[in-house]
This record gives structure tokens, sequence and C-alpha cells, in this order.
């Protein structure tokens, strides 16, 4: 695996993949760090909350869910140009190394613009403006029927998530949630809230190039993708 991907894991812990013949790499919209935090409440007054923490640079990727903060429970890597990916769960701490398909959906990195997806919607905005993970955002409230959904959107471009659908698989499980915030398009939604059921916030943001984040998983098997 590529060197960056290498330091979070054990210095024994190798696997090596023949090479392939690929197309252009796509690159990715934006680069920078962020980490949003959903909160679930169910009808008896359960609450739970998970966190989705992100880190990319223009070809470079890693993403990492955590089910009780501060533990990782599942974490992605991707390097679109050294072709190589790796999928990381606690349970049973193993570690899979793939080429790049086997994890990224490459054909859903995009240009500018591209996406449309509620574009359109009816948003009402409001008077109240607000800092959230440091940055400027707008109060918008969308009104349908008998339910008032409220954003907080910031004028940022282009949006930190719209590439967000093609780094994990945004269709299984808790994860189907936080496709809200890549559902808006180049709308940079940084706070969306559906009273009483859930609460979706960014709360750590960074745009621009840093170091990529050394996760600690040097107890993790490397396997390779069967």
């Amino acid at each position: 695996m590529p060197a960056w991907m290498q330091s979070s894991f054990a210095a024994e812990a190798t696997t090596t993949l023949p090479a392939v013949v690929r197309g252009p790499v796509k690159h990715n919209t934006f680069i920078g760090s962020y980490t949003a935090r959903l909160t679930i409440r169910t009808p008896d007054g359960i609450k739970q909350q998970l966190f989705l923490s992100t880190w990319q640079d223009s070809a470079r990727g890693i993403m990492q869910l955590e089910l009780v903060r501060g533990i990782p429970h599942t974490t992605w890597f991707a390097d679109s140009e050294a072709n190589v990916a790796v999928v990381a769960n606690a349970i049973g701490r193993t570690a899979q190394v793939s080429e790049l398909k086997q994890v990224l959906l490459v054909d859903r990195l995009r240009e500018p613009d591209a996406l449309e997806e509620f574009q359109d919607i009816p948003l009402r905005p409001t008077e109240e403006h607000v800092i959230i993970a440091g940055e400027e955002c707008t109060r918008y409230d969308l009104v349908e029927a008998n339910n008032t959904l409220q954003l907080w959107t910031a004028d940022i471009k282009p949006s930190p998530f719209a590439d967000g659908p093609a780094w994990i698989p945004m269709n299984e499980g808790p994860l189907q949630a936080f496709r809200l915030l890549f559902k808006f398009g180049d709308r940079a939604v940084f706070k969306f809230v559906m009273e009483p059921l859930l609460t979706l916030e960014i709360v750590a943001y960074h745009a621009g190039p840093v170091t990529p984040p050394v996760i600690d998983l040097s107890s993790y098997t490397v396997i390779a993708y069967p």
C-alpha cells in the first residue's frame, strides 16, 4: 500500500497488488477536512450519535465512521493515482486492500455544478446568521405540509460534501442519514434539523491542504481483497 496509508498500520503489514491499466484519474473538487455529527432520536427518547470524518486532497482521501467518539468503526482509505483502496473494520480488526474500483465509485467524482439534486427546493431564507465550525451560515426553512425542516448553509465553493458519495457506500446502515449532506448539490449545508428525529451538523471544518491524519490501526491484520 502507499507509504502515506502504511503509517497507520504495523510496519510489517504489507500487501502487493498487480499492476492494472486505468483510464484518466478523476480528482476531488474539495481539498481539506471536516467532521459531521449525526444525532438520531427515537420516539421512546433514546439518543444515538455517530461521527463521520473525512480528509482529502486532489487524489487521496480518508473517511472514518465512529459509532463511539474516538473509537473508529470503519475507515476507508483511497488513492486514485496509486489505484489502491483500503477498508479497515473494527469487527475482526482487519483491513482489506484492493484495487480502487472495489471501494471507490470513481465515476461519481465530478466537476463543480454537475450535481443537480435538490438544487431548486423551495427554501425560505431567514434573518438568522450563526457561526458553525468557524463558518458564517444562514438559516433557511423548508416547509412541506405540516413539517418544517431547517438548514444552515455556508457560502462555500466548491462544496466540501460534493464528492462524498464516491468515497463510501452511502446506502449501507447508518451511513444513509449522512447522504443528506450530499443531496443539496453545491449548497454547503453545515446543519440540518428534522425535528424531532435527527440533527446533522458539521462540528469541524478546514479548507485547504493539510497533512493526512495518522490513524492508529497497528493492531489490524492487513489482507488482500478476495
